[in-house]
């Protein structure tokens, strides 16, 4: 209690207000209580320094204590006061004013009403406080209860959290599920996207109506359209109602109806944009959820169906060809074999068996044109046909050529007008072919203008060009035919006695040998029956002079020239006995073997100065033979000659390489044979040289 105490009367002495202090402890003879002190600062007149009156109150209530113990405490209360005023007033001597005596009783009766409203205050409030005590307990109850009731409402919401939780699971899982789907669906989408975009042929999707809910990028560009004008719109007034075709309403209103794919429908029509154009539609009903949607494709097959008809075109001229194939060599056998047979007979007329000479050597020679240019034909379309070029006048070919087919159109009796420069022409050009090509133009006018007719040829000088033209008055050319002219096969119509001969090669090849020579060949005519107008333009060569021509050696030599020892190789018995039997009537001594190794061994034996080899044998080709000759000591002076069937530039080639010095088609020419062996001089390396 002391110290309570200490630190209350310092508390009032610094502050100058009362001070009380609450649960005291101490020990009584009842054992452990608490207590309550109050000091209060008391300041009178007549009363030096500072006094302080200080109350203490135990555990129990001042109202709970008995009214004579109240009165006692007072008492006790008041006998103090006047005894310490009494000393104080003894000390100082005897004080007459009693009224201040009277009036501190006053104070002190006033002071203690004041104290014990104080107490009543203070219990007042003790009950108050008990009151809120038993408040507390109450809300602290309804704390409880409440608090029970969250546990149970936070169970509740932990069961509820749980719940959520699995059902948050299932969410994720399911929200998995659908982004995999959706990403599958994404993919599909896009796969289906660029597969649609990447499509050349136009694609059109259609809702039942027929109005358009899709294009792809080949329908626009292929239609020259644009998105913003087909989508939503009706697929017949699309395009200014270009869709609008008889042919499509069938397919898309009653066979799709009925079917659920159309394949291969075809559907031509004239475009405003495109022009005529051959399609084949494909088309399937789709059905989706909701809806139907029709998916159509637009293959354009115009490119393939003009490919169509020219390939059935060139068949059936191939057929034509072969025919007058047959037709043109079949003859000319005829006039060989009808002249064999009036050789065969003893009781011919001298006079007779000429004539069937002339006609059988005629029939020949122009069975080996035919044949030629067969060749010609098949050499140049493949690129194998090398020209010779050098300065050459045009003029002067034309003229040979004329003078070549003077009798052929004296035969026609038709007449032939030339009006050709005085000066030459020259152009840098092959002379045989270009000489080929005026022939041909001119047979070909003699063919096909009625006996008695008239033809046209000109040269001129126009413009750096040689411009050749060749005019008739025949049978002339339809428009629709004149694209065609220089296809091969390709003929005007005959009639069956085939007085217009002719295989359809002629103009074929006039076009590609004028092209070879960087030249260009048109053909025109007014119609049927108004003559025809072939012009060749040939670019004008810059030299001023013609090349000299090369002087042969054998030009002035015999045509036989001295007796030879040749060695004719043939699998063809007929083929190398009637060579041979010319070879003798010049006077040369011949041997004939029929395969590669009696050749070999013959010629061994003979050592032959020239030797006729084919190339193509049964049991080693010409090439091997020719190999091994030329290894061979007896014939290390022969002059080695192809002569071969085989006309194309590989086959020569290969014969140069393989040692050959010549290189002859078959059927060779006599007169040219002599000239070569008896101009040609064989070293024992040999001279590679070619005909």
């Amino acid at each position: 209690m002391f110290l309570a105490l200490s630190e209350a009367i310092r508390q009032v002495r610094q502050e100058g207000v009362s001070v009380r202090k609450t649960g005291v402890r101490t020990a009584g003879a009842n054992g452990p209580q608490a207590v309550s002190l109050e000091v209060h600062p008391l300041q009178t007149a007549g009363m030096e320094g500072r006094w302080l009156l200080i109350f203490f109150e135990n555990g129990q209530r001042s109202d709970d204590l008995p009214a004579p113990q109240q009165a006692t405490l007072g008492t006790l209360l008041m006998q103090t006061l006047r005894q310490q005023l009494g000393r104080r007033i003894a000390a100082k001597g005897a004080d007459p004013r009693d009224d201040e005596i009277a009036r501190l009783n006053a104070e002190l009766g006033a002071m203690r009403t004041q104290m014990r409203t104080m107490l009543e205050e203070h219990e007042s409030a003790r009950e108050e406080l008990k009151s809120s005590e038993e408040e507390l307990l109450s809300s602290n109850e309804e704390f409880q209860s409440t608090n029970e009731e969250l546990e149970t409402a936070k169970e509740e919401l932990q069961s509820l959290n749980e719940e959520l939780l699995t059902t948050n699971d299932e969410l994720r899982y399911r929200n998995r599920e659908l982004r995999t789907v959706h990403d599958e669906v994404t993919s599909a989408r896009d796969y289906a996207d660029a597969i649609i975009e990447t499509m050349s042929e136009p694609l059109l999707v259609l809702q039942p109506d027929l109005r358009v809910t899709r294009a792809n990028r080949a329908f626009y560009e292929t239609f020259r359209t644009t998105a913003d004008v087909t989508i939503g719109t009706l697929l017949y007034t699309l395009g200014n109602g270009q869709w609008n075709i008889p042919s499509l309403r069938e397919l898309l209103e009653t066979i799709l109806p009925q079917q659920a794919i159309v394949r291969d429908f075809p559907i031509s029509h004239d475009f405003p944009r495109i022009g005529p154009r051959t399609m084949r539609l494909n088309a399937a009903r789709v059905v989706v959820p909701a809806h139907e949607l029709i998916l159509m494709t637009i293959e354009d097959v115009t490119q393939h169906q003009l490919a169509v008809e020219r390939l059935q075109a060139a068949d059936r001229h191939k057929d034509e060809f072969l025919a007058m194939l047959g037709h043109e060599l079949r003859n000319p056998l005829a006039a060989v074999g009808n002249g064999l047979e009036i050789w065969g007979r003893a009781d011919v007329e001298k006079e007779t068996q000429d004539l069937a000479r002339a006609a059988a050597t005629r029939q020949l020679h122009h069975e080996i044109g035919l044949v030629n240019d067969l060749l010609d034909v098949s050499r140049v379309t493949r690129g194998i046909i090398k020209l010779s070029i050098a300065p050459v006048d045009l003029v002067q070919i034309v003229q040979q050529s004329v003078t070549v087919l003077h009798a052929e159109v004296q035969g026609h009796q038709h007449e032939l007008v030339l009006s050709l420069p005085t000066q030459p022409i020259l152009i840098d050009g092959d002379a045989m072919r270009l000489e080929q090509v005026v022939t041909n133009l001119l047979s070909n006018a003699i063919k096909y203008t009625r006996a008695g007719g008239r033809i046209r040829i000109s040269l001129m000088a126009e413009s750096g060009e040689a411009v050749l033209t060749v005019t008739d008055n025949g049978i002339g050319m339809t428009a629709d035919f004149l694209p065609n002219i220089f296809t091969i096969f390709v003929q005007a119509e005959c009639t069956l006695d085939r007085k217009s001969a002719g295989l359809g090669l002629g103009l074929a090849l006039v076009q590609q040998l004028v092209e070879m020579h960087h030249g260009t060949v048109r053909a025109s005519s007014e119609g049927l029956g108004q003559g025809s107008v072939f012009v060749v333009r040939l670019p004008i060569s810059n030299a001023q002079t013609l090349s000299s021509p090369k002087q042969d050696p054998a030009e002035d030599a015999s045509v036989s020239g001295a007796p030879k020892n040749i060695l004719v190789v043939d699998d063809n018995t007929d083929a190398a006995e009637s060579t041979a039997m010319v070879l003798r009537l010049d006077g040369h001594d011949v041997k004939v073997a029929i395969d590669g190794t009696s050749a070999l061994q013959v010629a061994a034996d003979s050592r032959p100065d020239v030797v006729l080899l084919d190339i193509g044998l049964p049991d080693m080709n010409g090439y091997e033979i020719c190999h091994q000759l030329r290894t061979m000591p007896e014939c290390a002076g022969t002059l080695l000659i192809a002569l071969s069937g085989y006309a194309g530039e590989e086959y020569r080639e290969r014969a140069r390489q393989a040692g050959f010095h010549h290189y002859m088609v078959k059927p060779a020419d006599l007169s040219e044979l002599n000239r070569i062996m008896t101009s040609s001089c064989v070293t024992p390396k040999g001279a590679d040289k070619e005909s």
